[in-house]
């Protein structure tokens, strides 16, 4: 959230330089479980894109605990007319960060129109070389990647970088999406905090109750192929907006392909009850 790979929900400071990454524990008790539901639609295509008219929903349910370890799952429908034909995609992700942030596991399943299109399953490791990826399927291989951090760790330094007052953010990330196989560069924008008086249009009364009187970020995430992202002419292969509250809660995301781009506006949310630790600190 493959033709639709958001990264976002994720769906990642210091002015123009990479911060070194947490190397114990990173932080994830500022994470608020919770499952949010976003409506779906299209904000603007090109004609090159082809792309009539997009409708769907992403669920996005994030669980666990700072002494365990952070899950999430992520479901990412769409329905896509293209004048021609319409067909319906839907991408089922969960993953599992462990509370050092150093083991990641990923499970990807992919469906067009209900029939399955690819699975991606696998471990990946941080080393002091860089990321060992284990996949397990669709067939098994062993990879070995450039340094990088996982989700929620990612989400976390974004929140801290907020509050600390720096706009500016670099990381190279791996989310396990697409075949598993790389790491990518992202530059993150964190606006000043505001606090939104009145819901958006589409969004839910009911689900954005609980962010009255909160300040959030406006935060903008560009990915790069690595390697590229310092170069003045390249452009990201995917970038996300989004107003992030120091839970961890996204509201208004904007999602920016090429050739197209998606509005998600927040239809409901449930916080859910934190989960005891069942590990010592």
């Amino acid at each position: 959230m493959n033709p639709f790979n958001p990264r976002i929900v994720a769906i990642t400071a210091m002015i123009s330089v990479i911060l070194p990454t947490n190397a114990g524990a990173v932080g994830f008790e500022i994470l608020a479980p919770h499952r949010a539901v976003y409506d779906l639609k299209l904000d603007d295509a090109s004609e090159r894109s082809g792309i009539d008219s997009v409708a769907g929903r992403i669920v996005y349910e994030v669980t666990g605990n700072e002494c365990d370890g952070m899950s999430i799952r992520y479901r990412f429908v769409t329905n896509i007319s293209t004048g021609s034909e319409s067909y319906k995609t839907d991408q089922q992700t969960s993953t599992f960060e462990s509370p050092d942030g150093k083991e990641f596991t990923f499970l990807t399943k992919s469906f067009v129109d209900e029939r399955p299109e690819s699975v991606v399953k696998g471990t990946a490791i941080r080393t002091g070389e860089g990321v060992k990826v284990d996949i397990s399927e669709p067939e098994e291989r062993r990879l070995e990647l450039p340094s990088a951090i996982f989700l929620s760790t990612h989400l976390v330094d974004i929140i801290e970088a907020g509050r600390n007052g720096e706009t500016f953010l670099k990381r190279d990330i791996f989310d396990g999406s697409d075949q598993a196989d790389e790491v990518v560069a992202s530059s993150t924008v964190i606006g000043k905090a505001k606090t939104i008086a009145k819901p958006f249009d589409g969004e839910d009364e009911a689900a954005v109750k609980p962010f009255s009187g909160r300040e959030a970020w406006p935060v903008t995430i560009s990915y790069f192929n690595l390697g590229q992202s310092n170069a003045a002419e390249s452009l990201p292969v995917y970038e996300a907006s989004f107003l992030l509250y120091p839970d961890g809660i996204s509201r208004r995301l904007v999602m920016r392909y090429p050739d197209y781009s998606l509005i998600g506006e927040i239809t409901s949310l449930e916080m859910l009850p934190p989960t005891p630790c069942t590990k010592q600190q």
